[in-house]
């Protein structure tokens, strides 16, 4: 089930699979979006700055 208001805010977890979203009745909802197949290496990057990946995955809205 989802909010009962709207979606004021979401953000990704740092490895990609869980969403979170905020909304204005003031729930929070996790949300498993994308399965890891525990079999395959992650893939490389291509930036090495993680800190600049996670500050773009938090500008979600």
């Amino acid at each position: 089930t989802g909010h009962q208001a709207r979606v004021l805010h979401m953000a990704m977890s740092p490895d990609g699979t869980t969403v979170v979203s905020a909304a204005a009745d003031e729930t929070l909802r996790l949300w498993k979006c994308f399965a890891v197949d525990p079999q395959k290496k992650p893939a490389q990057k291509s930036h090495p700055d993680k800190k600049t990946n996670t500050l773009l995955r938090q500008q979600i809205r």
